[in-house]
Formats: C-alpha cells, sequence, structure tokens
C-alpha cells in the first residue's frame, strides 16, 4: 500500500515536469532566480527524470512546435510499473528561460487513475536541457529533462500487420494493419483478421521532418476483445525502445511507435510483429 501511495505522489508530480512557458526576453527574475537566454528551440523528443522523496521516475515524450507537450511514465519495462499509461498533458512550452504555470496528469488503473493538477517553476536552460521545480498538495520535486533521439535514423511510415498494446485507462490489445501516406504520414486500422470484431482508425501525420506525429485515433468496436470505445487525439513519436515490452521477453528489433492521448491516461503502443508473423 505505501509502495502504491508513494507510486500515485510520484507520477502526480511527475506530469508537473513542464508547464506554462512565459516570454522572459534577453533575461527575467523567475521565483528570485534570473535566467538569460533565449528563446531556444525546445521541439523535439525529451525524456526525464522526476526526483521525489529521494525516488527517481523516468519518463519520455514530446513538444511539438505549437509548444504542446505531452509525457508518460517509461519505467514500464524495467520495473512493472503499475503507472503504465500514465499521461502528463503539459501547457505550452515555447522556449523562453523561465516558465511557471500549472499541468495536468492522468493516472492509469494501477496507480488508480484520475485526474491531477499542480503548480511548476523551472527554467529552459538550453535547446537540451529544462530543469525546475514541482509542488503538488505541498510536496516539492524536482525534475530535470535532456533532449534525445529514441530512434536510430530518421521517422518513416509503418506498413503491414503489427502490434498494437494500449496502456492507461483502456488496457487490451489492438493488432492494427498500417497503410503508408504521403511523405511519412500513415493510417491504420485494426487487423480484420485478427479482430473482426473491432473497429478502429487512426492516423499518425508527421510534424515537418521532425520526429513528431500529430496523433488521431477512434475506437468503436464493442466485440469481444476490444478495447473500450475511444476518442484520442495527442502526439507520438517511433522509437527503437520497447517501453512496455509489449513484444515479449526478448524485444523484437525495429521500428515503435507511441502515441499519447492529450486528455486521458492512454498510450498505444504500435510494435514489430514476431519473426515469421
Amino acid at each position: 500500500m505505501l509502495r502504491k501511495l508513494a507510486l500515485v505522489v510520484s507520477f502526480a508530480c511527475l506530469v508537473f515536469v513542464a508547464a506554462m512557458i512565459v516570454s522572459c526576453g534577453s533575461s527575467k527574475t523567475h521565483l528570485g532566480t534570473m535566467c538569460t537566454g533565449g528563446p531556444f528551440n525546445v521541439v523535439g523528443d525529451w525524456q526525464g527524470t522526476l526526483t521525489t522523496n529521494g525516488t527517481n521516475q523516468n519518463l519520455a515524450g514530446v513538444i511539438n512546435s505549437q509548444g504542446q507537450a505531452l509525457f508518460f511514465d517509461s519505467d514500464s519495462l524495467a520495473s512493472h510499473d503499475p503507472a503504465s499509461g500514465s499521461v502528463a498533458a503539459l501547457p505550452a512550452i515555447t522556449g523562453a528561460c523561465s516558465f511557471s504555470g500549472t499541468a495536468t496528469g492522468y493516472g492509469a488503473f494501477g496507480v488508480a487513475g484520475g485526474t491531477t493538477s499542480g503548480a511548476v517553476s523551472g527554467n529552459v536552460n538550453s535547446a537540451s536541457s529544462i530543469s525546475g521545480t514541482i509542488t503538488v498538495n505541498s510536496v516539492q520535486s524536482s525534475f530535470s529533462l535532456t533532449s534525445f533521439s529514441p530512434l536510430t535514423g530518421t521517422p518513416t511510415s509503418l506498413a503491414g500487420n503489427l502490434g498494437g498494446a494500449i496502456e492507461g485507462a483502456a488496457p487490451g490489445l489492438l493488432p492494427l494493419t498500417f497503410t503508408p501516406g504521403s511523405g511519412n504520414n500513415m493510417t491504420f486500422t485494426n487487423d480484420l483478421i485478427l479482430a473482426p470484431n473491432c473497429t478502429t482508425s487512426g492516423s499518425a501525420t508527421q510534424e515537418g521532418t521532425t520526429n513528431i506525429f500529430d496523433i488521431s485515433i477512434t475506437i468503436s468496436g464493442t466485440g469481444a476483445g476490444c478495447p473500450p470505445a475511444a476518442t484520442v487525439t495527442g502526439l507520438g513519436f517511433e522509437s527503437n525502445t520497447d517501453y512496455f515490452g509489449a513484444s515479449g521477453v526478448n524485444p523484437v528489433p525495429g521500428t515503435y511507435l507511441y502515441a499519447i492521448s492529450s486528455t486521458s491516461a492512454f498510450v498505444l503502443e504500435v510494435y514489430p510483429p514476431p519473426a515469421g508473423r
């Protein structure tokens, strides 16, 4: 019970990893500190660590060209974290040198679900570094984010029959069929052979040449084995890491796509099929 409570508090804090950026020009006093430089280009893929009462928790996500920032708990594979699928939806991060505001977290069923909000203050130190503090229910945590490249090579559109695993408020497996579009865009439906009673449609639209995709998913099937109905919009990115262990004990090499909801505990992992599939 204590571990579960600690995880709830920890992830409730992680969701506030960054928040509303406020313009600061060349320098600005922010909560007693001076920040300089910027605005920095923070568009891209980010990973980080949240520290609460000496306990670290990892996260991964993206900040897009409009400043939308979404993160999810990325500890799941290593620790079988019950917070798998929890989502942090953060206000706009534009790259100004200091920021403060609020953000919202959506907890997975494994940590009792629910929505939490709290206060953030911090600095964009450079185009590759963000840090600050988070206060939730009088508990203060510290965080550090760095830009990273989760994918070897450049993003590409997926094609064919692939696995799909939903984590968060709507856990379940959803085999998918992908169709490449223009550029590296793609659309997908449920695999009609493995999931004939489900009705799923979705799209992943690349933002420029970045490893950021605008995500739209509609699930409306009510057949046996289908995930609960849902309409999801958010952001995604491609990676070579199987964060949720969806492809098995020995992760399948290849490209994984992560789709993060902006309004719920919902993270879709699309993974390569095992050999011979």
